[in-house]
């Protein structure tokens, strides 16, 4: 019954803070400089300008009052009718979660290598306490929490561009141009379409931008495994069993690797979230489409209904990881509900 309170009151809240975001979010945009009814007009001149930008700018609703905009938005919102794109021209929703999904494929593959790392990286480090191992890995893990990823990017890209790699970014290669999918996730829309060529390509140009992003979580995961299983290891419960001669990978696996799942569960939610804003600054150094190319545009046009979509949308992703990473602690260890 706790525990179904607990969840209760979590979602009640990320849902409160949503709709705060959503309102806060629509007012900043509103209210900077610049004016998308020009960009909608294709930036008209001459005589008939004057009226071109006054029907855009009724076509678009900016000619209403500002709570009558807000109130509008907040249902058509509810709806699922996130507006029309201004500089793309189309569905706004469909833009961003197509967006989101190609930032989301490197997040996905990011933590496809830390995080099986970072755990074999913690767990030699505690076994190993005090002894050159330990000392070694976590140095190493204090380096890759400590440098940008924009810098760790930049430097993994011009090293395998000089070493003959070619250019990492998809929207130069001439067979990406015709290929569409069904998730927005190359790697997987090539599996389904049967296209391995498309596959293969694609999966090594992911490869650089996955290890750059995926150095923070390693330095932090590998760090806080290590420190969780070191006090772990000292319970009493772990002692007996390695006092009756159970073999280590038994005692690590069965006995020690529970104790952490809570731990572990919370901080991959946090590092989520975390992951997730850095891709959009990692996407452009590799030139790949995604959240942050799209936003980057969309500023650039005054194109308030995707910077507004784009912005929302990333934060009531990040609010639900969050969530979920609650409740999954919480569930693992009723200890966090009280």
């Amino acid at each position: 019954m706790l525990t179904l309170n607990y969840i209760a009151k979590r979602i009640v809240i990320s849902t409160l803070l949503i709709f705060g975001i959503v309102i806060l979010t629509f007012l900043m945009i509103q209210l900077t400089p610049g004016d998308p009814a020009i960009i909608w007009a294709g930036k008209p001149r001459g005589p008939g300008a004057t009226a071109a930008i006054a029907r855009a700018r009724e076509y678009l609703g900016l000619n209403l009052p500002l709570y009558q905009r807000l109130a509008l938005y907040m249902y058509k919102f509810l709806m699922g009718d996130w507006g029309l794109s201004v500089e793309f021209k189309q569905p706004v929703f469909h833009l961003v979660v197509r967006n989101f999904m190609a930032s989301l494929e490197i997040v996905v593959y990011a933590f496809a290598v830390a995080v099986p790392l970072s755990l074999w990286l913690g767990t030699r480090a505690a076994l190993s306490r005090g002894g050159l191992g330990d000392k070694t890995i976590y140095f190493l893990s204090v380096v890759l929490a400590g440098m940008p990823r924009f810098l760790v990017a930049v430097l993994i890209f011009l090293m395998l561009y000089l070493f003959g790699y070619g250019y990492l970014g998809l929207r130069v290669s001439p067979k990406y141009t015709t290929f569409s999918g069904l998730t927005g996730m190359i790697t997987v829309d090539s599996l389904i379409a049967g296209r391995l060529d498309i596959f293969l390509d694609a999966f090594l140009r992911l490869i650089p931008a996955s290890i750059a992003l995926a150095t923070y979580p390693m330095g932090v995961i590998t760090r806080v495994v290590r420190v969780s299983l070191s006090e772990t290891f000292e319970e009493e419960y772990v002692r007996q069993a390695i006092s009756i001669g159970l073999p280590r990978k038994v005692i690590v696996r069965r006995y020690a690797y529970p104790n952490i799942v809570s731990v572990v569960a919370q901080l991959t939610g946090l590092l989520f979230s975390y992951m997730l804003l850095e891709t959009m600054v990692i996407e452009n150094v590799f030139s790949r489409e995604g959240l942050g190319t799209l936003t980057s545009r969309a500023i650039v046009a005054s194109d308030y209904p995707v910077v507004i979509g784009a912005t929302v949308f990333t934060s009531i992703v990040l609010i639900v990881a969050n969530t979920i990473a609650d409740i999954v602690q919480a569930v693992t260890n009723p200890r966090v509900q009280l």
